[in-house]
Formats: structure tokens, sequence, C-alpha cells
């Protein structure tokens, strides 16, 4: 286990997640072309309450559980590393089978009088029961996270991606014709599937991981008591519950709030449900493609950070800190460039049957680096122990969120437009509250030239030279597919090459967790 370090535990993340969200993004164009904007309106009703409850049941237990198991890993105790473990199990068991008997004996009442679309009582009905299978595999990847492996949630999650997405299409194509009440639900049922095959993945690689601990980490340091672990794991949890499920709160708010203001703007229900379906079920998702990576780093900082903490490395800390942001802007500017520079080719490529798609990919890009650096800044500050600070900055992100979504989604001349820009505001508001705490704590100096100034100058110039391909091949009359393909791939080596020209540090990086020399 020597040899796990925050670098290399990104880059395997990091290749997992692009596989992983690879298949499921072109899934995603293919489930939202089979669903039309009217069912992937219904579809992203739905998500909201399934990801609420997940985020309930498994972000504040999973970050809590990586951040003490990686500090007694640290330390070289085993018996609190398992202790950890089974405690949680017991307490994320209880409160999973407390929350899907809840949703699945009131479906009806959530899909009729909180969702206002009887068409998702199906859905709610097949997904509740497996979220006491979702809750048990995230204390499995909290775990791991600890131990700083990253295969089995690796593994795991591609393969459940695999499963969701041949069950799914299996399934559509057996039932032909179905209505979209019975498209969705299969969908669901598709994501229930992956979801169980995942935790038998984990179960395999658990048993795996306790030989190799038996064998090398000793019984040394003071063990902790029962109670003390529930009672911390519980108290340090609960804000960080709170502060991941306030975005799942908004993705709700976003179900029971937009669709109403939309109509008040003067859309009719059905116009309003796919805008509703082409900005959060296809936009979206394009627009926060960079989150591939950054999710990675966000995952790997935290126990990263815990472990240097805990042996007051501050030194380290703050090297771990600096790496995590300067990836994200690596990764992140050029996407953005990208996608400001051509969304409405490759929205129309993706999505040919949903116009106007392209126009909040703009939009959404313009704002998204403060979403990712805001998700690895608000994972350090938890893996620091700062949960608290980053809870009461993510409630003044929701109330600012949800007053534009209310207020600016209801004006005609706006729409979804004045939610796009009020999030947008609100990231780059928490991102300014959670970096100043973070500065306070650790005395971390901003890098403005290599975090910001070179990328953005590398990107700026691959966007141009991206434009001037794509004009190029559109007058000689080249297959969009391979003209968008070539301009990008053309892009990237430019933009790699620029970078490593201004002697951006994080190239040479790069290169070392390619050769695993790091």
């Amino acid at each position: 286990m020597h040899n796990r370090s925050f670098i290399r535990g990104a880059f395997i993340l990091t290749i997992a997640n692009i596989i992983d969200r690879g298949i499921g993004f072109i899934f995603r164009i293919i489930l939202s072309n089979m669903l039309g904007p009217e069912g992937t309106g219904i579809y992203q009703l739905v998500l909201p309450i399934y990801f609420v409850s997940i985020t309930f049941l498994t972000s504040g237990t999973m970050a809590v559980t990586s951040r003490f198991i990686s500090e007694e890993r640290a330390k070289g105790n085993k018996k609190n590393m398992f202790k950890i473990l089974k405690i949680t199990f017991l307490i994320v068991l209880i409160i999973a089978f407390i929350i899907s008997s809840l949703l699945f004996f009131n479906a009806k009442y959530v899909a009729e009088k909180l969702l206002h679309e009887p068409r998702a009582l199906l859905s709610i009905l097949i997904f509740a029961p497996v979220l006491i299978i979702v809750a048990s595999s995230s204390v499995f990847k909290g775990f791991f996270q600890g131990v700083i492996n990253m295969i089995p949630a690796s593994v795991s999650e591609i393969v459940e991606q695999i499963v969701r997405v041949s069950t799914t299409l299996y399934l559509i194509q057996l039932f032909t014709g179905a209505t979209l009440e019975y498209l969705v639900a299969i969908a669901i049922f598709g994501i229930s599937a992956g979801e169980i095959v995942s935790f038998l993945m984990y179960i395999l690689f658990y048993r795996r991981e306790v030989k190799i601990i038996n064998k090398e980490i000793p019984y040394d340091g003071k063990e902790w008591d029962a109670f003390s672990i529930a009672k911390t794991l519980v108290i340090t949890s609960i804000p960080i519950t709170f502060s991941k499920l306030i975005v799942n709160v908004l993705d709700l708010a976003e179900s029971l709030i937009i669709p109403s203001r939309l109509v008040v703007s003067g859309l009719t229900h059905s116009e309003a449900m796919s805008e509703f379906g082409k900005m959060l079920g296809m936009a979206v998702p394009l627009a926060y493609m960079p989150a591939v990576i950054t999710s990675s780093l966000s995952t790997t900082v935290l126990p990263a950070v815990s472990e240097a903490a805990a042996l007051k490395k501050w030194d380290t800390v703050r090297l771990r800190i600096n790496q995590a942001i300067g990836y994200t802007t690596l990764v992140a500017f050029p996407a953005i460039i990208l996608f400001l520079a051509l969304p409405e080719q490759i929205s129309q490529l993706l999505y040919p049957s949903s116009p106007g798609v392209g126009a909040f990919v703009r939009a959404i890009s313009m704002g998204s680096i403060f979403a990712f650096l805001e998700a690895v800044v608000a994972s350090i500050l938890h893996g620091l122990g700062k949960q608290n600070v980053v809870l009461k900055n993510s409630i003044i992100w929701l109330g600012v969120c949800i007053i534009g979504m209310y207020y600016l989604t209801a004006m005609p001349q706006l729409k979804l437009f004045g939610y796009v820009y009020s999030f947008i505001f609100a990231d780059a508001l928490i991102l300014m509250l959670n970096m100043f705490e973070l500065i306070k704590m650790t005395g971390l100096r901003i890098d403005y030239l290599n975090w910001f100034i070179k990328p953005i100058t590398a990107s700026t110039i691959m966007g141009i030279i991206v434009i001037i391909i794509h004009s190029k091949l559109l007058t000689i009359n080249v297959n969009m597919w391979i003209n968008i393909f070539l301009s990008i791939f053309t892009g990237i080596p430019a933009y790699l090459l620029l970078c490593s020209a201004l002697k951006l540090p994080y190239i040479e990086d790069l290169r070392k967790i390619i050769l695993l020399k790091n």
C-alpha cells in the first residue's frame, strides 16, 4: 500500500471516469433521442428524487469514512479501520431501510402531489428498494478511497455503467412502442440493475483488500470505542450530508419550480417540459463534461489532504491543493473554449432533433469554471474538517439559485437563461467564500500565472485554431462528424504544445502520471 499516491489515484480514477462517463454520455444522447424532449423532461423530474435520496444516505458517510480511515491508515491502526467500517455499515443500513420504505409507500403522493407528474409513479416504485444497495456500496467506496485504492471504484463503476446501458437498451427495444411512462421506468430499472452488480463487485474487492491490510498494517494506536466512533461519524457526516444534499435539493427545486415558472413566462406545459429537458437533460451534461476529470480530483484529494493534515505535513497539504486546482484549470479551460467556439455545431451533431440546445451550452460554459473549481475546493475543506463552513456557504448558494430560478425564469425575455445566469453567479460566490476559508487555514497562495493566465492563453489560441480548421473544412463540405473530430483533435495537441511552451508545470506532472512515475 506504500505506493498508493494521490496523483496515481487521481490518474486511475480519471481514466475510469473517462470510460464510465464516455459510455454514459453516449447512452444519454441515445436515451434523450429515444425519449424525446418531453420524455427526457419526465426522466429529469424523477432523477432528482433518486439523487436526493442517495445523497442523504451516502455523501456524508462516504466522505467521513474516507477521511477517518485515511487518518487511521496514516497512523498504522487497522483495528480502528475495520471498526469504523462496521459501525458505518450498521448506521447506513438502518437509515437506508427507513428512507427506502418511506419513499416506496408514499410513491403515489410524491409523483402526483410533489412532481405533478403521475407518469413518474412506476419509476419511483422501482428505485426505492435499490437505495439500500446503493447505500451499502457507498460505505465500501468510502473505505477504498480512505486506503487510496481507486481500482475497486473504477472497475465497479465501469461495470455498473455497462450493465445499466445494455439492460436499458435491450428492454427499450423489447418493448418498442411503450408509453413514455414505461420507457422512463425502463431507464430507471437499468440504473437499479447496474447498482446491484456494482455492489457485488465491491464485495469481491473488499475480500482481497482485507488480506493486503492484514499483511501490511499493524494494530498500533489507541482503539476507539464503538459509541465514540458512531457519535463522531454522525456528528461529522451531518454537515457534509446537508452541504451535498443542497445540490440535490436544487435539482428537486428545479423539477418543482421551473416547469410552472416557464408556463408563467408564456410557454405551454408541453413546451416548458421540452425546454426543461433540453437544458437539464442535454445541455448541462454536455457543458459539464470536464467534470469527468475534476470529480476524480475531488474524490482523491479528500483522503490525500486528510492523511497529510493528520501528520501535520502542511507543505504536503499545500502541494496537493496546488496540484488539484492546477489540474482542474488545465482540463477545464480548453473544454470551455471548445464549447464557446462550436456550441451549436456540437449540439446539433449530438441532438439533431432538439434545436436550441447549443444556446444553453454556450451560456452554461461561460461560467462552468466556477462549478469545477468549487467542487475541488469544497472536497479539500471536507478533508480538513471544515464541513460546517462548506455547509454554511452551500446554504447561501442554494438561496441565490432558488431566488434566481423563481423570479428570472418567469421573465419572458430570459426564461431558462435567467436561471443559468443566477447559478453561475451563485457558483462564483461560493467559490470565493470557500477559497477565502482555505487560504486562511492553510496559508495557500493563489498561483494566478499557472492556474489561470497560462491555460487561458493556450486555450484561447487553441480555440482560434479549432474555428479556423472547422471553417476550412466547411468550405469543402466535409462530413460534420469528421469535421468536428478533426477540428477538436487538432486543437488538443496544439493546446498541450502551447502549455509546454508556456512552461506550465502540470504538463510535466501529467507526463509522470502517464508513465506512472509518481
